[in-house]
């Protein structure tokens, strides 16, 4: 009688069986990666990650090419813990009142992510709190209203800036314009690209994130980020040249139709200590925006006085240091004592 044959079981190459285990081995630790990441910025909001779904939920890419990204029109997300809800225009805010009242003035307001209020309620933001107070205290007599524009982006340098205002001025048609200017706002930026796995996976995106401080701490490109920015500032620096230049556009085009003009110059709060060498930039921007014949208010003195002893107490959270409730507070009682001090508008009646 025949014995039962055997089956002939097949021996893969170790070399096979290491790939696979290191291949599912991988697969495993990114999923559970991927999920921890996912757990704790649900928990706890990661300020990178929010710009991801900022990204993901907030922009696209500009139809007319000219800049990298516009903000997508009416729609609204959750972000950084507070409601963002985009208007027709792709501005912060509520519809424009169409027609405009007579009495009312409106403002445009251009600037980044600080202008728009990142991680700050939409009341709370300057914009609305200096809109309100000018409503409420009625400087100007019983008569006159007012109707503020946030035409702010995040990732916005002042480039991109020119390019929104050209295309929303005519739209908007406000009485002044106040461009909010942050230090960053000279440096140049690319088109960029979008990466499907960093605008979807949120481990990605914290790696990414993580190397790219390693890199710039370590890089050697610069010695500090205020070697970063002073080199940007110096008098032949093209960046710098350029934005004066379009910034001087904007104001053209708004002189000749009578419209008030005016750069808010915001300072950087990573630091506001006494003797910090930003605050010869600061001096140095409102010098060279007035010797253009541009009225300027610049922030810092104030935020320095207000906060200079302990900046984190005006940060959105320790890796989020765009100004909370308490900043867009000061920049609206800045702006708001500036807009009753000059009366740029002529809205006073004469003595």
């Amino acid at each position: 009688m025949n014995e039962p044959t055997q089956p002939v079981r097949r021996k893969y190459p170790q070399w096979l069986l290491a790939i696979i285990f290191i291949v599912l081995a991988t697969t495993v630790t990114l999923i559970l990666g991927e999920v921890a990441v996912r757990v704790v910025s649900s928990i706890h909001l990661i300020y990178n990650i929010e710009m991801v779904k900022y990204a993901r939920e907030l922009k696209m890419r500009d139809p007319l090419k000219e800049v990298s990204h516009v903000h997508r029109p009416s729609r609204s997300a959750h972000l950084m813990g507070v409601d963002i809800s985009l208007n027709a225009l792709g501005d912060r805010g509520p519809e424009l009142r169409d027609p405009k009242p007579a009495n009312c003035k409106r403002v445009l307001v251009m600037g980044s992510s600080i202008t728009m209020g990142w991680g700050v309620p939409y009341d709370d933001i300057f914009t609305s709190v200096t809109e309100q107070k000018l409503n409420t205290q009625k400087p100007f007599g019983p008569d006159h209203t007012f109707e503020f524009v946030n035409a702010g982006i995040g990732n916005y340098n002042n480039y991109f800036q020119f390019k929104l205002f050209q295309r929303q001025y005519p739209v908007v048609k406000p009485d002044m314009v106040v461009l909010h200017y942050f230090i960053s706002d000279v440096e140049p930026r690319g088109m960029g690209r979008d990466s499907l796995i960093l605008k979807h996976s949120y481990l990605a995106a914290f790696l990414f994130d993580r190397w790219s401080q390693l890199k710039l701490r370590f890089g050697g490109h610069y010695k500090d980020l205020f070697t970063f920015y002073h080199d940007l500032y110096e008098d032949n620096s093209e960046p710098w040249k350029q934005t004066q230049k379009q910034i001087v556009e904007m104001r053209d085009q708004t002189a000749r139709d009578g419209v008030p003009f005016v750069v808010m110059i915001i300072p950087d709060i990573h630091d506001l200590s006494p003797g910090t060498p930003y605050q010869a930039l600061y001096s140095k921007m409102e010098t060279t925006f007035q010797g253009l014949g541009i009225p300027t208010v610049n922030a810092f003195d104030a935020f320095q006085k207000q906060f200079g002893n302990d900046v984190s107490t005006l940060w959105i959270q320790s890796d989020d240091p765009h100004p909370n409730a308490k900043g867009h507070a000061l920049m609206a009682q800045i702006l708001y004592d500036y807009l009753v001090g000059t009366d740029p508008l002529k809205l006073k009646p004469p003595r």
